[in-house]
């Protein structure tokens, strides 16, 4: 597969040229640099499909924005995909879809998706109002268009500091789990590698419990 030649340096992959129609340079083990006359160079990694071993072609991005050795781990990397009969086209396709799907997974969104599993486990319609009611109120304005791969536990706190401020405290313990539970959701869907909300909770002041004045026995 891979062309037997003298790897390229940066040196003559800064000063490469072309003349009249496009010159290609080769740098081994299927990658090369294609120059143009109007100037431009594009690293190119050629390969052969998995199963069907059809020829392909990849680009790894234009010279000078991906260097020589940048273009060299592209490379090896490729190269492991193709070692466990992965194509690195198929992969890059799916990691853009995913990229895209995490992208446009804001926090609104997400929520929306767990609250079903709340609808779904038969909660009555007082509680589940008052779950949507609360976070529509008192999370969304503030992180419910950010990507929720983004947020950091200091915006989750920064929501919820305005209705702490206002001396809510239950209802910022509430909200507070309420987010914990979205987070946990979008873990389990592979939205996100981590929770960072779990300890949010303990930034702010807890609700005081009141409890009931004990009775009087009877005399």
């Amino acid at each position: 597969m891979a062309r037997q030649t003298k790897p390229l340096n940066n040196t003559e992959v800064k000063n490469a040229k072309a003349a009249e129609r496009a010159l290609v340079l080769y740098d081994g083990d299927g990658l090369e640099l294609q120059v143009t006359p109007g100037g431009s160079k594009l690293w190119r990694f050629r390969y052969y499909k998995p199963f069907t071993r059809k020829r392909a072609m990849i680009s790894f991005g234009s010279y000078p924005s991906v260097s020589l050795s940048e273009a060299r781990q592209n490379r090896e990397s490729a190269r492991a995909l193709l070692s466990k009969d992965v194509d690195p086209q198929e992969h890059k396709k799916a990691e853009q879809l995913r990229q895209k799907s995490v992208s446009e997974s804001t926090f609104e969104k997400v929520a929306a998706e767990w609250f079903k599993t709340k609808e779904a486990a038969g909660l009555t319609t007082h509680t589940l109002n008052d779950i949507w009611r609360s976070m529509s109120k008192y999370v969304f304005p503030h992180i419910g268009s950010m990507p929720i791969s983004n947020i950091t536990a200091q915006q989750f706190i920064g929501s919820l500091s305005p209705t702490h401020a206002a001396g809510r405290l239950e209802t910022v313990k509430r909200l507070s789990q309420r987010i914990n539970e979205v987070m946990d959701y979008a873990l389990n869907s592979g939205l996100v590698t981590s929770n960072p909300a779990t300890k949010i909770g303990k930034t702010f002041h807890k609700p005081k419990v009141k409890h009931r004045p004990a009775l009087l026995p009877e005399l």
